[in-house]
């Protein structure tokens, strides 16, 4: 049930704090997302700038091979 955390070299807790993590910066991407949406000139760069940080966050969380 809880295999997950393992396979990625980090504890429950890591895991658990990491995710939570993700959820609370993906919930603030979607409100710029949505703002961009209405006013196109407001967080212009704000989804790439979030995609570039998850991608750093995952590159640098768990396993390291």
């Amino acid at each position: 049930m809880f295999e997950h955390p393992s396979k990625v070299c980090m504890t429950y807790i890591e895991h658990f704090k990491l995710s939570m993590g993700f959820s609370y910066m993906f919930a603030v991407a979607s409100a710029k997302a949505f703002v961009h949406a209405i006013i196109p000139d407001v967080y212009i760069r704000s989804t790439t700038e979030v995609v570039e940080k998850a991608d750093k966050i995952i590159k640098n969380s768990g396993c390291k091979s």
